[in-house]
């Protein structure tokens, strides 16, 4: 299943009886400014990609996307091809899914 205004596919593997590793989702609300973060992506079809950064701001809104707002900013560098990747915290679990750059160059 896709969904294009997130940029997100789902996938169902069937007989995964704990065979396969899994990302521990971390409740966002927990997050702070200042934590470091991890963005994983695929920028420019370079290949996997992992950058560092902090929580720079919470809640932004505004952004461009009527349909989904409270966003988590990062400075962790984030190009296109980065969207759908995981942000992870310093502890290996889920806290947000790369969304969009915003640069004065686009």
């Amino acid at each position: 299943m896709q969904d294009e205004k997130t940029d997100l596919a789902v996938l169902r593997i069937e007989g995964g009886d704990g065979r396969f590793p899994v990302i521990e989702f971390e409740d966002s609300d927990k997050i702070e400014v200042g934590d470091m973060v991890l963005a994983i992506g695929n920028p420019f079809n370079l290949g996997h990609t992992v950058t560092s950064g902090i929580v720079s701001a919470l809640g932004r809104s505004g952004l461009g996307m009527a349909t989904f707002e409270n966003f988590i900013q990062t400075d962790a560098a984030i190009n296109p091809g980065n969207s759908g990747g995981a942000l992870i915290d310093a502890g290996g679990n889920l806290v947000g899914v790369n969304t969009l750059i915003i640069s004065r160059t686009g």
